[in-house]
């Protein structure tokens, strides 16, 4: 339990803190790696040559097994690629050899284990001398005269590109490196954790007004902000409820006088009442139909498994039983979660839509893995880019004009949106090749 409260109190530390915590946790194992290393790992064995050990070899026969090697060469050797000679130094072969002077060669490259790797010279520094004798740390080429004719030559091998002792020293790293990744995978998963949760309750309070708040929970910089937007989504939603009592009382208003502006018609010439009362009815569904948009209660409503596919097959039977040129392109059996009679208002919507813009509707209904996408098509005259995503704004229409020859209010697009937004989806529009418009929507599919 105490260890559960400390994890809680590390997770609830600012970003910076945490990520400053590992970071110092990473240079201290890194450093108490280091001091393990140097305590316990072997230190490297110096890889010299002494001139007693080069003057023995020397004397080996050419050919003959061993890690200096004699050969016989015709020529003299020379120095080169940074090879260089001191009279002194061979001076010291030729008496072990027991030669003299001139039938010796000694080259060699200089020792520079105490300059810096970017101030050294070939040619520069010297041999140091230990004990009595010259110690040789790089390549050495030593060689006599052969009485028979040519030279008796010696050459230490190359250095290995990677000692012994650097191959340990890498691997130890490379096993500090493996230990320190799960304490990174670790950290990286709290830390994002609670962003991901985060981002999760954003996008539902985004899409469902009626989403539960974003919980505070994670870092100071998500809980400050979660508090923030919690706060904000309850002074929307009490701007909303004041916005809806307002409506409905203007509503309730406007519906006393429409009716007795009926009443009072019902006595008039037909040639008067007959438009008078067609202006009154136009006046009341204008007016339910903007209170039910304001309201933005669309697909608030009790949530159970729909069959889209089947929903779509029976509006579109209703719409051809009544003359309206609908039909089923393709459909594949899709579940969604939601509220039956908010779907189906979108789709009657949609299809409305395009019998009445777009002279006919074509439904296709298609399941996707996790998702149920329903798209209604006509063969229309569509509608330029610039202005489809208009198109689901409120009261926005195409045709200005509001008479009830040429469409509605221009509230349909946008009910539809509301609807799929509530249930988690998106919906949008786009020009078909060949002509015409597709509203596609998709949803969440139920598992």
């Amino acid at each position: 339990m105490a260890e559960r409260r400390a994890s809680l109190r590390f997770g609830s530390l600012p970003i910076f803190w945490q990520t400053l915590v590992l970071l110092l946790a990473g240079l201290v194992m890194a450093q108490i790696v280091s001091i393990l290393l140097v305590i316990y790992l072997p230190a490297p064995r110096p890889d010299f040559y002494t001139m007693t050990e080069i003057a023995e070899r020397l004397r080996l026969e050419p050919g003959s097994v061993h890690e200096l090697t004699v050969r016989h060469v015709d020529s003299e050797p020379v120095a080169e690629g940074g090879m260089i000679s001191d009279p002194a130094i061979t001076e010291r072969l030729a008496y072990q050899l027991g030669r003299p002077v001139d039938d010796v060669r000694l080259l060699f490259e200089a020792d520079q284990s105490e300059v810096f790797p970017f101030t050294r010279q070939p040619g520069s520094s010297a041999v140091p001398i230990r004990h009595g004798q010259p110690y040789f740390f790089n390549t050495v080429e030593a060689a006599e005269r052969d009485p028979a004719g040519g030279w008796r030559v010696l050459r230490t091998p190359p250095k290995a590109g990677i000692t012994v002792w650097q191959q340990r020293t890498m691997i130890w790293f490379g096993l500090t490196a493996l230990a320190l990744l799960p304490f990174g995978w670790l950290f990286a998963r709290r830390l994002t954790r609670p962003i991901r949760r985060f981002v999760g309750a954003v996008e539902r309070l985004g899409h469902d007004r009626d989403a539960p708040p974003v919980p505070v929970e994670g870092p100071s910089e998500l809980r400050l902000t979660a508090q923030a937007l919690n706060e904000m989504h309850a002074r929307l939603h009490a701007h909303l409820r004041e916005r809806t009592a307002m409506i409905g009382a203007i509503a309730h208003d406007l519906r006393t006088p429409m009716a007795r502006i009926a009443f009072r018609i019902e006595g008039a010439p037909d040639k008067i009442r007959v438009p008078v009362q067609a202006d009154i009815e136009q006046m009341r569904q204008m007016v339910t139909a903007t209170i039910g948009f304001l309201r933005g209660d669309a697909g608030t409503g009790e949530r159970h498994p729909v069959d889209l596919a089947a929903l779509a097959r029976r509006l579109a039977g209703e719409a051809s039983d009544t003359g309206s040129p609908v039909s089923i392109a393709m459909i594949e059996r899709a579940v969604v979660s939601g509220d039956r009679s908010a779907l189906e208002r979108l789709i009657q919507n949609l299809i409305d839509n395009a019998v009445q813009y777009g002279g006919g509707a074509e439904l296709i209904v298609e399941r996707d893995i996790d998702r149920a996408r329903l798209t209604v098509a006509d063969r229309g005259p569509g509608i330029p880019e610039e202005e489809l995503e208009r198109m689901f704004e409120p009261f926005e229409r195409r045709d200005p004009s509001r008479s009830r020859s040429t469409g509605g209010l221009g509230l349909g697009l946008a009910i539809a949106r509301s609807i799929a937004q509530a249930h988690g989806g998106t919906i949008h529009a786009g020009n078909r090749d060949g002509g015409g418009l597709a509203v596609t929507v998709d949803l969440p599919a139920a598992a």
